[in-house]
């Protein structure tokens, strides 16, 4: 008797010496809230050190929490900034389960800055300037792709880099404005790939005879298999390098990729086998 009674002592000191147990995206919430969190060298390991956080944001700033996804070991969570004037800035935090969920690093899309100088520039033009534009590039050949060779370059340039540097709310909302062409060019895809030898970790891109098509719904670029997206159709918006933005189909859940701080920075479910997703 007594030795159980010493045991029990032993498991309840245990319990209260161990750091509180919180749920990704209770940690989160806790962690960008307002006041500092005294206790967060508990929750943080790998690359993250605490910053940013809650102190580090201004007060005027609102913040939104979506849990994208959870395994036993690990979990990524959605932190939308947005102060009601500029375009929402989605961010996401990483975690790893070591005994206590625990922050192991702060992502967002990357290497935006020249993508928005672009953007910025097209839609500073007048439709004056677009044309005159136009009108050398049709009569000087040394000046041909400098810019944009037609209108309807410029409509796709402008309306691509829109779309990349859009929020996550505003990217899915844009595939659900075209989901049934979505879906009709993906099923043209399927088509087209079922009886080809395509090798899952090579890159193939696809759908050229579709390239109108797809360019009005401003994806850059088709393709299938690659080392991060072996079993899915990418329509990728854009991006700079391996910093980019997209939107997959995967026909069997089983195979979608898997999340980490230093491939495929966030996934988030649409519907119907469709995902988007950010790399770094």
């Amino acid at each position: 008797m007594k030795y159980i009674f010493y045991l029990i002592i032993i498991i309840l000191f245990t319990k209260t010496s161990t750091a509180q147990y919180y749920e990704p995206i209770e940690l989160a919430k806790i962690i960008f809230k307002q006041d500092s969190f005294p206790d967060i060298n508990n929750y943080i390991t790998g690359e993250y050190n605490g910053h940013p956080n809650g102190t580090d944001v201004p007060k005027h700033i609102k913040k939104s929490f979506l849990l994208l996804g959870q395994d036993e070991e690990t979990a990524v969570v959605n932190i939308r900034f947005s102060d009601g004037k500029n375009p929402d800035y989605d961010t996401y935090l990483h975690f790893k389960n070591d005994s206590v969920w625990k922050a192991t690093a702060f992502r967002a899309l990357a290497m935006t800055g020249i993508i928005a100088q672009v953007n910025t520039m097209l839609k500073e033009l007048s439709p004056e300037q677009v044309d005159s534009i136009l009108n050398i590039q049709y009569t000087d050949s040394t000046q041909k792709k400098t810019m944009f060779a037609t209108r309807e370059e410029y409509e796709f340039d402008l309306g691509n880099t829109n779309l990349t540097l859009a929020s996550d709310n505003e990217i899915i909302a844009h595939f659900n404005k075209n989901k049934a062409e979505f879906e009709r060019i993906k099923n043209k895809i399927l088509e087209q790939i079922k009886d080809s030898n395509i090798v899952d970790y090579k890159t193939t891109k696809v759908g050229k005879d579709l390239e109108k098509e797809y360019k009005k719904l401003y994806i850059n670029s088709i393709s299938v298999g690659g080392y991060q997206f072996e079993n899915a159709i990418n329509f990728l918006i854009g991006g700079i390098l391996d910093n980019a933005v997209g939107y997959l189909y995967v026909a069997d859940k089983k195979d979608l990729p898997k999340m980490s701080p230093h491939n495929i920075i966030m996934l988030r479910e649409i519907g119907n086998g469709w995902y988007m997703y950010k790399t770094t």
